[in-house]
């Protein structure tokens, strides 16, 4: 065996890298569907998309803090020096770039007058979506997550198929 596959991630990275995934995998089509709806029609979706967000941004932030705090698996070797180098660069920048789309989210909360829409529960103050200079980044940011975590399971499933090894067992 090329890796060793006993060693695992600690149980609240565990907890925190799945919930997250699941909030991810909730937040991309969430975020798709408010896209072509007046703003009169999504406001229950704009306040679960903004927790469900939130919470992500707080999971990340805790799961960060867990990274430097708890002892770490070594890094999976798959024979390769540049799918080596892959592998650590997509995850690295996972961290960034959901603490990035957090807070390009927030921006539009502050900036697209959605926060104010939640607090008086009237989207009156929600700007048209032309006008909103952080929803494009956000958006962009978004599609890249999504074929970051495309690249990120291709990479797993490949790393099964050649190496016959279950790396997934690090954290489940």
């Amino acid at each position: 065996m090329l890796n060793d596959l006993g060693e695992k991630y600690s149980k609240g990275s565990i907890v925190i890298h799945w919930l997250t995934a699941i909030l991810i995998l909730t937040l991309f089509p969430l975020g798709k569907i408010m896209e072509g709806m007046e703003a009169t029609e999504k406001m229950g979706l704009i306040k679960l998309h903004a927790a469900l967000g939130i919470s992500v941004f707080i999971l990340t932030l805790v799961r960060s803090i867990l990274f430097f705090k708890h002892k770490r698996p070594k890094d999976i070797k798959t024979g390769s020096k540049f799918n080596d180098k892959l592998a650590v660069w997509i995850h690295n920048t996972f961290y960034f770039l959901i603490i990035a789309i957090c807070i390009s989210g927030i921006s539009v909360l502050i900036t697209g007058g959605y926060g104010e829409a939640l607090s008086t529960n009237s989207p009156d103050s929600i700007m048209e979506r032309g006008t909103i200079a952080p929803l494009k980044p956000h958006g962009l940011m978004s599609v890249l997550m999504m074929l970051l975590l495309v690249m990120h399971i291709v990479g797993v499933v490949k790393h099964y198929i050649v190496k016959k090894e279950n790396t997934l067992r690090r954290i489940i």
